[in-house]
């Protein structure tokens, strides 16, 4: 094709030369460096304390000069013929630098020419910064600690010299580099050799290949081998390029200033009261530790004051974005819109940051939706600015958004040791990360979750975990205090509260009154099994007039409650059974549990808070649903049942509960009432309750903890009255304090030998997690060469089995139509329901239902049905 090394080509014939590339990468991350606070949290890992130099950013910027100088060997450079075989550039460097057969001369010949002693004296003995510049793509390469490696393999044909020498082609890298790191070079100060810095270093790289790889109009064009003044020239685009795509937040923080909204005005919403900022908001947002845990009540306004604290950290140019992190998906996709009119209210309308959905499989940016094309191109809905959602347009990029809301996993993706792992970390850098619902997370996501957490507090960043009530044990392990307080001490902490870490002691801060009490009667009723008594203690209080939830443990019990209910009052019946609205106008009876298409969790959401949240109609009616009512949606129920569940979610779920005051309630539901759904007999280690969501079995289970399902029925059964959220703090201790599960565990093994089976395994699930998520750790504290991606290994966010993507976009036939007129691109099949699916089975035999709506489908030699109830497994 030409004789010049070449980087990049496509498919029009166009090609960018190594130089060029080199060059946009370079200036990339220089670039990325001068933003202030990324500067900043850089020099804060490396210990450095003043920012009058600019070598700094000067030599790391020639660092990042030559990452790709492995494209130069003889087998990647052949790829410019499309039949040439794969040879990659990054172990085949390795292999020079690994002191191999043949290799040291090789290894010597390529420092002579690209002058690499000038880079070597910046080095300490201990630094591995070289290793993390060859580790752009995602993964390092194969040198470790002793200089080699077992997988390297011999690469000796592709350097080999001669005709071609792929070395001596390396001579246009050497005067670009001269000329363009003159500084750089007249400065012998060494770069700093600590290990949290190199992994930075890594992750802001793969953020500058990711920029100056990119030839989308706007980015960096191929130059076609004219790179003279290509640094220039990148540098100018670059100007233009970061501002475009959020990355350097300096202009909207400008514009923000402009409005300089206040608290009613960030939160104003069409026909609502204006907010006053309550304790919780006002202290929260401008508390200055970096990393703080919010405990306040189910519909305090947690998710306001942690918006607020964004917005006042953005002023203060303390933070330059936000990820917003929730538990589950649609959990994510329901704060999303919440966010979206934050941000309108916050900034004007020409600088308003992209508020972007971070969630697989879907691509929502504002209120524009992105599909999939040949080639990693992406078809946007509208014909909106492509540089402001860069990071949409691939899951790697989320945390590189402005602000992002998308699921805890992203976040922990930047803590274990899988590929792009330091991209997501280094993106999170500058933000302030908010994870919200943190207690949860089990043993093995906390585990992970405390990880990043002291990387990104190490670097100076901001942090806020939101929780009903966080256990006292949960609480001194993320803030990374190490004692867990007594039983009475952990009582007497104070609520709502902010609790942080400061000079060995976990401090505590309480945010005014914990809110208007609620007293709730709570009762137990042994009718878990009975899906007919459930349905007959709904329809009475709908008869009354009442607004009653439901909410079970699992989505098979949740399924026998409706088909209980509708065996009772037909389908048909608006009047009581929750329904959805079809695009075609009619309404089609349903549930609310997490095996819809995502189009149709949009519609049954909205139609879920339409019928009991507060613009609710009089007249009772009835929702039936799992764990996903109990997140993110603002529901005012009248009645509530509810399977026995952990007691902190129980709080969340009686949250829903007489959410808003001063609404009339129908006669008899005037006071809010909890029926805690248990089983018959008083013992709760009958295996037949796995199917109720209580206990496990050899694929897990939804609560498996049966100390503190023990320990919730008994407080249900003690106390009639559960004055919330004043009795908040006591229940949970009672529940999950370490002293209160060890009393438990001894008294049932004491009176009845079968539970000990029960702890054992849980003793050993406990460690076993604990043994998981130590192996799954991107250590920060660690060199970099001590990160390694084994190449049969496969680190999870969350232990189980992962959830299949069932894909309807890849055949000829149309797109299926779902049970309320909707589109369905894609269906997420739970691994419960997959186990004996064929990895590689797509989807055949997609079939409408009759008029009901819907479809059936085959994976392999299993059939499916889509409709209004949700996915199901036919056997």
């Amino acid at each position: 094709m030409h004789d010049e090394l070449w980087a990049k080509r496509g498919s029009d014939g166009k090609w960018h030369s190594l130089v060029g590339h080199s060059a946009d990468v370079s200036a990339a991350l220089e670039a990325l460096i001068k933003i202030p606070l990324i500067g900043e949290r850089l020099r804060c890992l490396g210990s450095i304390k003043t920012t009058e130099n600019d070598a700094f950013s000067s030599k790391l910027s020639a660092l990042a000069f030559l990452h790709d100088i492995g494209k130069a060997n003889r087998g990647f450079q052949a790829r410019s013929d499309v039949g040439a075989p794969p040879v990659g550039h990054i172990d085949e460097l390795a292999w020079v630098f690994s002191g191999g057969r043949g290799a040291e001369a090789v290894c010597d010949r390529m420092s002579e020419t690209l002058g690499l002693d000038r880079v070597e004296a910046w080095l300490t003995d201990g630094s591995r910064l070289f290793d993390a510049v060859f580790a752009h793509h995602g993964r390092p390469w194969a040198l470790g600690d002793e200089g080699r490696h077992a997988d390297i393999k011999d690469a000796s044909a592709h350097w080999r010299a001669g005709s071609g020498d792929p070395v001596a082609k390396l001579a246009p890298m050497r005067a670009a580099f001269d000329t363009w790191f003159g500084e750089a070079l007249a400065d012998a100060e060494p770069l700093p050799d600590l290990a949290g810095f190199e992994h930075a270093f890594a992750g802001l790289l793969m953020l500058a290949d990711w920029l100056g790889s990119n030839p989308a109009p706007g980015f960096f064009p191929f130059d076609n081998g004219r790179h003279a003044d290509r640094m220039a020239f990148a540098r100018e685009r670059l100007a233009l390029v970061l501002p475009a795509t959020g990355l350097d937040a300096r202009p909207a923080r400008a514009a923000e200033h402009q409005i300089g909204a206040s608290f009613a005005g960030a939160f104003a919403q069409q026909g609502r009261e204006p907010f006053v900022a309550k304790p919780i908001q006002a202290e929260t947002a401008r508390h200055p530790a970096r990393l703080l845990v919010l405990e306040a009540e189910t519909g305090s306004g947690k998710t306001e004051a942690a918006l607020w604290r964004y917005a006042e950290l953005f002023r203060a140019g303390a933070v330059d974005g936000l990820y917003f992190a929730l538990p589950t998906r649609v959990a994510a996709t329901q704060i999303f819109e919440r966010v979206k009119r934050f941000r309108d209210n916050v900034f004007p309308p020409q600088e308003r940051p992209a508020v972007v959905l971070a969630v697989p499989g879907q691509m929502h940016v504002d209120e524009a939706e992105g599909t999939r094309l040949p080639d990693f191109d992406v078809q946007w809905s509208d014909d909106g600015d492509r540089a402001a959602r860069w990071a949409a347009e691939h899951p790697k990029r989320f945390l590189a958004a402005p602000i992002a809301v998308g699921t805890i996993d992203q976040v922990l993706l930047g803590s274990v040791r899988v590929k792009h792992a330091h991209l997501r970390a280094a993106s999170l850098l500058n933000k302030l990360l908010v994870i919200d619902e943190v207690h949860a997370s089990d043993t093995y996501m906390e585990h992970l979750l405390t990880n990043l957490l002291r990387f990104h507090v190490g670097a100076g960043g901001h942090a806020l975990l939101l929780s009903a009530t966080l256990g006292a044990g949960a609480r001194a392990r993320l803030l990374g205090s190490g004692e867990v307080p007594g039983r009475v001490e952990a009582d007497t902490v104070p609520y709502p509260a902010l609790s942080w870490y400061e000079d060995g002691i976990e401090r505590r801060q309480q945010l005014g009154l914990a809110g208007q009490p609620k007293p709730v009667r709570m009762e137990a009723r042994p009718i878990l099994t009975d899906p007919d008594a459930v349905a007959e203690t709904a329809l009475s209080a709908a008869l009354d007039g009442a607004k009653v939830l439901i909410i079970r443990n699992t989505v098979g019990q949740a399924l026998r409650t409706q088909e209980a209910l509708e065996a009772r009052v037909g389908i048909s019946d608006g009047a009581l059974l929750y329904q959805a609205p079809h695009a075609d106008g009619r309404r089609v009876a349903t549930l609310h549990h997490s095996r819809f298409a995502e189009p149709d969790r949009r519609v049954l959401d909205a139609a879920v808070e339409s019928t009991i949240g507060r613009e609710r109609a009089t007249g009772g009616c009835i929702v039936v649903g799992t764990q996903t009512l109990e997140q993110s949606l603002d529901l005012d129920a009248d009645l509530l049942l509810t399977d026995l569940c952990p007691v902190d979610v129980l709080l969340q779920r009686i949250g829903r509960l007489h959410r808003h005051a001063g609404r009339t309630r129908p006669h008899g539901y005037e006071e809010p009432r909890a029926l805690v759904l248990v089983p018959e007999a008083r013992e709760l280690i009958r295996t037949s309750l796995r199917a109720y969501g209580l206990g496990s079995g050899e694929k897990g289970g939804v609560y498996e903890d049966l100390r503190i399902l023990e320990l919730t029925r008994r407080l249900v059964d003690a106390k009639s009255v559960w004055t919330i959220p004043d009795m908040n703090r006591q229940l949970v201790e009672a529940a999950t304090h370490p002293d209160a599960l060890c009393a438990i565990e001894a008294e049932l093994m004491a009176t009845d030998p079968d539970w000990r089976p029960h702890f054992d395994k849980r003793t050993g699930k406990y460690f076993a997690d604990l043994s998981a998520a130590q192996g799954a750790l991107l250590r920060f504290d660690q060199r970099f060469s001590t990160f390694r991606i084994e190449p049969d290994e496969v680190i999870a966010t969350r232990l189980g089995g992962a959830d299949r993507h069932v894909d309807f976009m890849s055949g000829e036939r149309p797109l299926p139509i779902g049970p309320f007129g909707r589109l369905v691109p894609a269906l997420k099949l739970p691994h419960h329901m997959a186990g004996d699916v064929p990895v590689e089975a797509q989807p055949q035999d997609v079939e409408p239902l009759d008029e009901a709506g819907g479809f059936t489908f085959r994976l392999g030699s299993i059939a499916f049905t889509y409709d209004r109830l949700g996915l199901r497994r036919m056997e």
